[in-house]
């Protein structure tokens, strides 16, 4: 649900750092979905006990969540100026994976691999489709819809998992939780409704006066 908000931060962030325009129908949709994700999840929401490590948990998801959407206004900013996300990621991952392998020696956090098939096929999913192709993906779509309407995907995130979830887990939906799923579709078709928005990160064309 934190990473969620990732369509107000990019929102935002958008209006910020590459002057867009906040658009209603934008902000108006990620309230929308958000809501439904509270509904959606209420009945766990309402029977966590808050704690010091709960808060702890909170802060770093949303750091987390504001770095996602830092690198959103970076890939946005890079194709604006004709760089494409393929390239950008490549370089992204050469850079950091040797900054987090040296994180890991400072903290002391011992480097292990698993030879098991399942530890190998599990670390490939990741690197394959979870990262090469998955952010390739999106971030095309940072460039073609704007970061604010491509990251209502978010949103769409847990209502995937939790569909994922009745079909292998069991999972029953309540009235509560189809009214959470009415305002997250609610919400998509309000983000996605046309607006004047022009290319990412660029100035909107002056028209001429007589």
């Amino acid at each position: 649900m934190l990473f969620s908000t990732a369509t107000v931060w990019n929102a935002f962030n958008a209006r910020l750092f590459l002057k867009r325009p906040l658009a209603p129908n934008v902000l108006a949709g990620s309230a929308l979905g958000l809501a439904g994700l509270l509904a959606l999840f209420w009945p766990e929401l309402s029977r966590h006990q808050g704690s010091g490590d709960t808060l702890l948990g909170l802060a770093l998801g949303l750091a987390g969540t504001l770095c996602f959407s830092a690198g959103n206004m970076l890939s946005a900013r890079l194709q604006a100026l004709g760089h494409t996300p393929l390239v950008t990621n490549a370089w992204g991952m050469l850079i950091g994976a040797p900054v987090l392998a040296l994180g890991c020696v400072v903290g002391s956090v011992p480097l292990a691999f698993d030879p098991s098939p399942a530890y190998i096929g599990a670390w490939l999913y990741l690197v394959i489709p979870g990262s090469v192709i998955g952010f390739t993906a999106y971030l095309t779509l940072v460039g073609r819809l704007g970061p604010e309407r491509a990251a209502y995907c978010t949103v769409l995130f847990p209502v995937v998992a939790l569909n994922i979830s009745a079909w292998v887990e069991g999972y029953q939906w309540t009235p509560v939780a189809l009214l959470g799923l009415v305002l997250v579709m609610a919400g998509n078709v309000l983000v996605f409704r046309p607006n004047t928005a022009g290319p990412v990160g660029r100035p909107q064309p002056r028209t001429a006066r007589r």
